[in-house]
């Protein structure tokens, strides 16, 4: 199984390296490198201006140091989920079952139906679309799941919600939008 390393929300920008001032806006994103599922933290200037590439899905966040726990859009959670559904890289294929756990508990997906063929996969549905999305399952022990739920909260971290989203949903803090 692979290891998951994403770090934690850094205090200062990974392209010029200034650092972020108390509430300032900045973008964090998800990248993958080589086998790596990285996050990296730009000023907005530093994200503008990079050659685009190997992110799989970016947002806007805030700075705010000693802020406890993370808040986590479930609108935002939705799209990355779409996002990665054509993705096939072990690490995102992880990143995906774990996202439609959390929308499942949240009521944002629903399962149709599980296929067992040489492996196990549920086919979700988002509600009052037409449409079915598979999704591989993976067997994860309660030390790993945990260590998921711990990174996972750890990469969206300061995440602030689209005001743009055509779906804005209210904002849940914490373990409670984290599958247990």
């Amino acid at each position: 199984m692979t290891e998951w390393r994403i770090r934690v929300k850094q205090a200062a920008c990974e392209g010029c390296s200034a650092a972020f001032e108390e509430g300032a806006r900045h973008v964090s994103l998800l990248a993958v490198r080589g086998e790596d599922l990285l996050r990296e933290d730009l000023c907005v200037a530093c994200f503008e201006s990079r050659a685009r590439g190997d992110e799989v899905f970016w947002w806007l966040t805030r700075h705010h140091p000693g802020k406890r726990g993370p808040t986590l859009d479930l609108a935002m959670v939705e799209r990355l989920f779409l996002r990665l559904v054509a993705r096939e890289e072990g690490k995102l294929r992880e990143l995906r079952y774990l996202l439609c756990l959390i929308l499942m508990r949240k009521k944002r997906l629903k399962l149709a139906r599980v296929e067992r063929d040489g492996g196990e996969v549920m086919v979700v549905r988002r509600p009052r679309r037409d449409e079915a999305l598979r999704v591989e399952v993976f067997d994860f022990t309660a030390e790993r799941m945990e260590e998921l739920r711990t990174e996972l909260a750890a990469a969206f971290d300061g995440a602030e919600p689209d005001p743009g989203s055509e779906d804005p949903a209210p904002q849940v803090q914490d373990e409670e939008a984290l599958p247990s």
